[in-house]
């Protein structure tokens, strides 16, 4: 009798159910995916390179392939430097831009920028026109795994960490952190207005940046600073006291 035979079976079967826990612990949830569309969808953000105006995007690696040679983002500068040289600049560092889409494959991640890239009026008008010609249309970025992705792939503080190796999604931090803040708050930001209360970060995400701000005098010993907006035609006077909303003026 053979006896090895059992335990090659036990053997196979062991292995099946390692790869097939393998795939079930791979895939993303539809409700992950759009949790993170929905952060992210309709938001601006800012570059912090130029982006070329190509559909085909700047790839930006979660770990370093083998064989690329790549900086300490994860991105191949040689290769961004010539699709900016023949395509042109679709998105300018420290511009806000809003992303329009968000793809989704087994591995990477895509995020379009105003459009996605190629420009409005094709890429041979790019390419006549050389390096570093600003276009309209956008770019993308593609962030890779390079394995398949998880749902702790696409949770969005892990996300926007690797995003944030490009682009500045400070914003974007924010309103997750404002998840945590008391009801009262999370109620005035939805309903985007400002109550006394609020500090800097939660008047930021409830109104955005201010129009202007100024430092006030105080002889107290507080400091004091007040923020001007101007929405829907009324102007919004803030003042902060010790880093702290403490009066709301609507004229």
């Amino acid at each position: 009798m053979n006896t090895a035979r059992p335990w090659r079976l036990l053997a196979l079967l062991t292995a099946l159910l390692l790869i097939s826990s393998g795939v079930r612990a791979a895939d993303v949830s539809q409700q992950t995916k759009d949790a993170l569309s929905q952060l992210l969808l309709g938001k601006d953000v800012k570059s912090l390179i130029d982006l070329p105006a190509t559909k085909e995007g700047v790839d930006v690696y979660f770990a370093p392939p083998h064989g690329k040679r790549l900086d300490d983002r994860g991105i191949d500068l040689g290769a961004m430097s010539d699709q900016l040289k023949s395509k042109g600049v679709g998105v300018e560092a420290n511009q806000p831009q809003t992303i329009t889409d968000v793809k989704f494959d087994s591995d990477r991640v895509e995020i379009q920028l105003e459009g996605g890239g190629e420009g409005h009026r094709g890429a041979s008008h790019a390419n006549k026109v050389g390096g570093g010609y600003l276009r309209a249309g956008g770019s993308r970025v593609n962030f890779r795994y390079l394995t398949n992705l998880t749902d702790a792939d696409l949770q969005p503080a892990a996300f926007l960490k690797f995003m944030s190796r490009v682009l500045d999604v400070s914003k974007l931090q924010l309103q997750i952190e404002a998840q945590n803040y008391p009801p009262d708050i999370r109620n005035a930001i939805a309903e985007n207005t400002v109550i006394e209360g609020m500090t800097y970060e939660m008047v930021q995400v409830s109104f955005g940046d201010p129009d202007q701000k100024k430092i006030n005098d105080t002889t107290d010993g507080t400091f004091s600073e007040t923020w001007f907006y101007l929405r829907d035609a009324h102007r919004w006077v803030i003042t902060f006291t010790n880093g702290k909303v403490s009066k709301v003026q609507v004229y």
